[in-house]
Order: C-alpha cells, then structure tokens, then sequence
C-alpha cells in the first residue's frame, strides 16, 4: 500500500487549514516540526494519521470470511444499515472493535412519523423549510443539501420502520414536546425516543436500547453474524487503489489477522475521530484549542464508551478511507458538538431562558434566548469563561405547566410536567442554586461586579416593562421583570465537548468520493462520520438530528440500496 501524500494533502484541504493550524503550531507532528510552520512546510510533512500500516502478508492471514455487504462498527448507524439490508435478504456480516452494541442519548428526530401522527401532530411544511433554511444558513450553506433533502422527504418512513421493526423487541416510541422558542429558531416536533421498562428516560437511554434491538435483530431474526472485539486496520482497494474496494484486514481479540471480503459493499460506520489529538487540531482547531487537555490525556480507546466528554474514537474509518484514495469532506474546519451554554432553571437546558446572563463583569452579554449550543460559544468567548445567570420567583409562572424532560405526550415516562406552583418549590426547597431575598443579598453570594450587576439587572427590568430590549433585542413575550422575591442565580463555567462530526466525502447515497468527486466503487459510510451533513458546529436546534438523519433514516435507505443491488 502506498500513500499519495500530496493528493491526499489536496484532498483534505490543506490549504484551507494552513492558517488554522499554524495557531496549533506546538501540537505533535509526526516527523520533527520545523521552527515556523507555512504551507510549504505543512506539506512537506507527513501527520500521525496519514501514515498507513504496513499491509498483512498473506500467509498471516488466519482466515477470510465473504460475505454481500460488510459493516465496520456496532453503533446505531451501521447496525440500523444492517438491519434494513439483512431484512430484505441481504448477506450481512458486522464486526465490531467494541465488545457490545453502542450509541449515545436517545432522540432521533424525524418528520411526519405514522406515531406523530396517532398523537394528532400534523406535519407543518412551512416549520419544515423554516428549519432547514435557518440550519443551512446557520452553515453558510456549507452543508451537502442533497443528503438534507434525502433526510426530510424519508424521515417519516424510516421512522415507520424503526418503530414497527423495534417494537418486535419490546421498545416503545415517545415525542419529547418541541423547544419553547417564539422566535422559532429550535424545534421541529418530531424528537422520537424509544423506552422500555427499564430505561424509561428514552432522551438519554433510548439510544443504547436502538442499538442492541438492532444487533438482536440481525442475529436472531435475520441469521446474520456480528463479530466483536475485532478491529479495523486497513482496507483492500483493487487495481492499486484505483478500483473497487473489496476487503477489509482485521485483527482480532486473539491477535488473529482476519480478511472480510465484501461482494457488493464496505460500509464504515466507527464514529468520530476526537480521540485522535492529531486530526482534532488539523480538523478542529478551535474545539482542539479549547479542550486540547481532553485530547491529549491519553489512555486506550475504549469503544464502547457511552456519554463521555474527553474524546471518543480515533477516527478508524476516516483514516482507512484517506489511506486509499478517499476524499476528505469539503468543509473544514470540522463541526463540534460543544455545549454548555447558560440558561438558568430551563425545564430542559436547550430551552428558552427568561432571565438575565451576566458575564463576571456584571454586564450582559449576549440574548438569552439562545441555545446550550449557541450559548456556549458566547460564554466561552469571555475572558472567564463564567457566566451567572438570575431570575426571580415569577419565572415559575410564566407557564401553567413546565414540561418534564423526555415527557411523552402520552406521559408515559416517569418524567411528568410539573406546575408552577412545584416547579416555584423546588426551587425554594432545593440546593441547585444560589437564593436570597433580594438582588443585593443575591449578587452580594457571586463573584462578581456587584454594583454592575444590579444596574444591568434594573435596566433588565425596565426593557422588560416597557417590551423594548434596548441592548440585545430578547423577544418582547421572553421578557420578564426580575423583581419578585425570593431571587436566583446559578453560576456555569466553560463548555463541554461531546464529538466532533463529519469526516470522508460522499453523495447524497453515501457512497464515498475521491478528489474528483467520483464515486469510489464498494464504499460507503453511515454515522457521526458522513461528511458535510453539518457546518460549523452541532448545535441542537433540530434535537437528534444527528441520531435521526446519519444514523437512522440515511442507513436505512442505504441498507435497502444495497439489498437491492
């Protein structure tokens, strides 16, 4: 196997990255870094990741296994692919590095659901496109349109198949309610979980439950073989990688080299690259710059890892396809799921916040209706870091009823609404934040600018009464008056990271692409890893977005495609 560096420099946009990564410049370059780092020099140099194995001779290959369609990775986007193939009669065979089926969180949005509908939820095209347009503006466009419009026009009948496909294993659909947003910037209604008896909270378990319903699936009903424990290292592609991509070498548990020959498809599916340090600062340099600790604390991948926040996979299926003549996606830098904005008591965190956000300063700094995604930027971009956000007891009534997290229409989790007279209570009753009876007493506990603060807060209030915000033009119906005791506050600090997304080109079929944007015969990606689904950043206005388009309705319509083929 040989590596076109040069192509592959091209492919990856060098260019486009120069400048970012010269802000990284101390970070670990395969071969010694020169004293300045240019383009010219950026290309003289090899990175960690653009290195490939030496290839497995054939005599130390233990066994071959063929087999129609080949899947590598056990989370919920290439068990779903495999599931819809292996249930139109294809020949499927998974493996896997990790020992178990994995996914995290658990809502996957989808559009005009035979469930919405049985929930009396009409499908609301002007929503729809509203949406989208925001998101691909929120992107600069910079998004592969034709795989949104794949996405939204099949959503509702993917999501048919998963709940009739997930119910034979005893899984249940719910609809989280829609963000409360007037500015109708966050919330299609279409946020399905799935739950059982066991992990009733479908937002935050239902993902797990998806994944080994879909294993089950493939093995007991369909007769088809996952292996575990068994890890990718590089692919075959034919005719000295200008051909069809045919197998793919693995190593085992045991040490053992096995070949998995695939006669219609290979499709990758091992989810991000942000346990790879290297590609985060090349790929994502403000999210690398950021959490550079987490990346860089070491210690072995653990694939099968839930939520974690300090980095999740090293990028195998991304580095396999580079290796042999793949593409990389044409946006970079790569988006970020960071998040960690400030919103007080929000019955949800992504929700609308009507309160005040006021930096250390004591001054405002941004509109508070704005999302933990969006948000966190906006606090991470102060010089603290720190946000203190304040509110008073009258928020409690702003609505008759708040509703519960991951709260079913039907109300069939252990989450129910609360009113405003518990939610007021709990509030009073509890310790998450930081109370008194009055502003003075209230800022007096903050480390903050005290005499600012009760400025910003008196002209907060006036905005407020008069519906005009004068300063960062909060929606007249989010305003409210901070002045009814007793009073609130709650202090954050810094933002979270979750995953870096994105990764090889493809079209809108997932068919991988190279440098010329042609397709690349017997490959084929699913997941966190499809390619300029997402720009700039994962910012949760569509919740599950990532869950309902990369990992569901598009491996879905994959897996029939190669049935078929």
């Amino acid at each position: 196997m040989e590596l076109n560096r040069r192509s592959f420099l091209k492919g990856a946009g060098a260019a486009a990255a120069a400048a970012a990564v010269a802000s990284t410049a101390s970070v670990a370059v395969a071969d010694e870094a020169p004293e300045v780092l240019t383009y010219e020099t950026l290309e003289s140099k090899n990175w960690s990741w653009m290195i490939p194995p030496e290839p497995i001779a054939d005599e130390d290959i233990a066994e071959v296994k063929t087999h129609d369609i080949v899947i590598i990775g056990s989370g919920m986007g290439g068990l779903c692919c495999g599931a819809s193939a292996a249930q139109m009669g294809a020949d499927v065979i998974v493996f896997s590095a990790g020992t178990m089926p994995i996914s995290r969180g658990g809502s996957i949005q989808a559009v005009g659901s035979k469930y919405e509908a049985e929930q009396g939820i009409e499908d609301n095209p002007d929503l729809r496109r509203e949406q989208i347009m925001m998101e691909q503006v929120a992107a600069n466009h910079m998004v592969n349109s034709r795989l949104w419009e794949r996405w939204m026009n099949r959503s509702g009948e993917s999501m048919d198949w998963a709940i009739d496909l997930l119910g034979t294993k005893g899984l249940y659909p719910e609809l989280a309610p829609a963000y409360d947003d007037v500015d109708v910037l966050n919330g299609i209604p279409g946020e399905h979980n799935f739950w059982n008896e066991n992990a009733v909270l479908g937002v935050f378990q239902g993902a797990p439950l998806v994944a080994a319903a879909y294993a089950s699936y493939i093995t007991d009903d369909c007769g088809c073989e996952i292996d575990y424990e068994t890890e990718a290292l590089y692919l075959i592609r034919d005719d000295n990688n200008t051909g069809r991509v045919s197998a793919v070498i693995a190593k085992d548990k045991d040490g053992k080299y096995i070949k998995y020959e695939a006669n219609k498809a290979i499709v990758l599916a091992t989810g991000d690259f942000s346990k790879d340090p290297d590609m985060m600062a090349y790929y994502a340099p403000y999210a690398f710059k950021e959490f550079k600790n987490q990346f860089t604390a070491g210690g072995e991948v653990d694939y099968d890892v839930a939520m974690s926040f300090g980095g999740l996979m090293p990028g195998t299926g991304q580095k396999m396809g580079l290796w042999i003549g793949a593409a990389w996606q044409k946006a970079i830098p790569n988006p970020s799921a960071i998040n960690g904005g400030a919103g007080g008591p929000g019955w949800r965190v992504i929700d609308s916040f009507c309160g005040i956000n006021l930096a250390s300063d004591g001054k405002r700094f941004h509109n508070e209706n704005t999302n933990f995604a969006f948000g966190a930027y906006d606090k991470l971009y102060l010089p603290d870091k720190t946000v203190y956000s304040i509110w008073d007891i009258n928020y409690a009534y702003t609505r008759d009823e708040w509703p519960g997290l991951g709260c079913s229409i039907n109300n069939v989790t252990s989450y129910k609404p609360s009113t405003a007279d518990q939610m007021a209570e709990s509030w009073k009753s509890g310790r998450s934040y930081i109370q008194a009876d009055t502003l003075e007493e209230l800022v007096a506990q903050l480390d903050i600018d005290q005499e600012e603060a009760l400025a910003s807060i008196a002209r907060y209030n006036e905005y407020a009464k008069n519906g005009v915000d004068e300063e960062y033009h909060v929606n007249p119906a989010l305003l409210h008056p901070i002045e009814t005791p007793p009073f609130f506050a709650t202090k954050s600090t810094g933002g979270t990271f979750l995953t870096v997304m994105g990764g090889l080109r493809c079209d809108e079929k997932l068919n991988v692409l190279d440098e010329e944007d042609k397709p690349i015969e017997g490959l084929y990606e699913v997941g966190t890893m499809i390619g300029d689904f997402f720009g700039h950043t994962y910012n949760f206005a569509i919740s599950g977005l990532n869950l309902g388009a990369c990992c569901t309705t598009l491996p879905y319509l994959l897996g029939r495609d190669l049935a078929e083929m």
